[in-house]
């Protein structure tokens, strides 16, 4: 496909209710493709290693000490 054809890009535009502005398009363009060939790593499976720890301690959280 040549730099402004793309017409999954078209696709998702119109769904989505986006109209670009003269001149984004080629930008728009590259930034889809990039995405595109990003997603099977940001789709695939992950280890716990690559889940947030999720641990807090209310004293950071709170204005009042608990102890």
């Amino acid at each position: 496909m040549n730099d402004e054809q793309e017409p999954e890009l078209d696709l998702v535009l119109k769904r989505a209710g986006i109209t670009l502005p003269p001149g984004r398009r080629r930008g728009m363009l590259a930034t889809y493709r990039d995405l595109q060939a990003m997603l099977p790593v940001l789709r695939g499976p992950r280890t716990a290693a690559a889940e947030p720890a999720g641990t807090y301690v209310i004293d950071t959280i709170t204005r009042e000490r608990t102890s």
